[in-house]
């Protein structure tokens, strides 16, 4: 959302949350109906949660606050379609108990909700979570499973391999990964969209992806071209789909143009390092962790670089103006003024020095009077 735009927080939740259902046709036809079963799960037990924490907690229940099923789907979607059952439900807890409750309600997140979920899953439970079911076949909704799990393209670029799938195939999703983030298309549409109609910020969105794409360019993980590591590398992970959906959350997206800028060329090139230094999968949930609680330094900083303008060099202009006119005579000494902005107990140090010079003098004159 852009700054002073009147649009509520849960209509932003809620116009987001019907873009990504579209990510779950494709999911429904090439995953299995499992797909649909786990997202939902993950949205019902959110809601659950929530009602359950604010009954512990003795506040109201706000049934229509669209960020929960926001959170819930958005969870469900980072997670592979052969995701057990109880991990939804522990998926869910973490997401809405660390996520929201932990820090008081919706309104005082400091970190994205589902990428806290997905992060910890990711580490605890590398097996569940990194592992999904090859291209082509389908994972039953219940029963076993006689396919094969295989690793996800992300995990081919940290090897430093290329890719198995061409272009064509992981632009269309046709590519082991999680139930929502691997058709890029869909996503991309999706992005245009939320930016088009001012429910996304440009600013964080681009800025995300073009820093993330100028590094990808320069420093291929690969044996391929520049541009095929842009490729590649948008289109593994969680990158895109985070970036469209997380990132420029609401809550925690900050104020400021100019921030937003700085928040998402941070986040992209934070993801990078992660991907070209780190050891593990999901690089982007761990830069959004990182750079969330961030959010609001990026607007305090813009705020000083702004004052500091205001103040220093358009005054310091100002008075070199004045003196090369000659309206203003340099002296041997200058005053320093203090704004009041950074007056923190600043002790009256003239006045000491007046106080002593006095008590100086009055201990001369007894001296010699003497």
């Amino acid at each position: 959302m852009t700054k002073g735009n009147a649009v509520k927080p849960d209509k932003v939740y809620f116009e987001r949350m019907i873009m990504m259902i579209m990510l779950l046709i494709p999911s429904a036809f090439l995953q299995g109906v499992r797909a649909v079963v786990v997202c939902i799960s993950s949205v019902i037990c959110c809601m659950l949660i929530d009602a359950v924490c604010c009954l512990i907690r003795k506040i109201r229940y706000n049934v229509k606050d669209a960020a929960v099923p926001f959170w819930g789907l958005a969870a469900g979607m980072m997670m592979p379609v052969s995701a057990p059952f109880w991990l939804i439900v522990l998926s869910s807890a973490l997401c809405v108990v660390v996520g929201k409750h932990m820090f008081g309600s919706s309104d005082n997140i400091i970190f994205c909700p589902p990428a806290i979920s997905a992060a910890f899953l990711i580490i605890c439970y590398p097996g569940e979570m990194l592992y999904s079911p090859k291209f082509g076949e389908i994972y039953p909704v219940f029963g076993d499973f006689e396919g094969t799990l295989i690793r996800s393209t992300e995990y081919s670029l940290k090897l430093g391999n290329v890719p198995s799938k061409g272009i064509w195939d992981t632009a269309m999703g046709f590519v082991p990964g999680c139930i929502g983030t691997v058709y890029m298309l869909i996503i991309l549409v999706c992005g245009l969209c939320l930016v088009l109609s001012r429910r996304n910020s440009f600013a964080a969105v681009f800025s995300c992806l073009i820093s993330a794409s100028v590094l990808a360019f320069f420093f291929p993980r690969a044996d391929y071209s520049g541009w095929e590591s842009v490729f590649y590398e948008l289109s593994s992970g969680y990158l895109l789909f985070g970036t469209v959906f997380l990132a420029a959350e609401p809550y925690n997206v900050p104020e400021k143009a100019a921030g937003r800028v700085i928040y998402g060329l941070t986040l992209g090139c934070i993801t990078m390092m992660f991907r070209n230094f780190g050891q593990t999968e999901g690089s982007f949930l761990f830069a959004l962790l990182l750079t969330g609680a961030l959010g609001s330094s990026f607007d305090r900083l813009i705020d000083n670089v702004v004052y500091w303008k205001k103040t220093y060099v358009n005054s310091f202009e100002k008075s070199k103006t004045k003196i090369q006119s000659g309206s203003v005579k340099l002296t041997d000494t200058q005053e320093i003024v203090i704004p009041d902005k950074y007056k923190y107990n600043t002790p009256p140090i003239d006045g000491e020095i007046k106080k002593h010079r006095r008590k100086k003098k009055k201990e001369d004159e007894d001296s010699g009077g003497k």
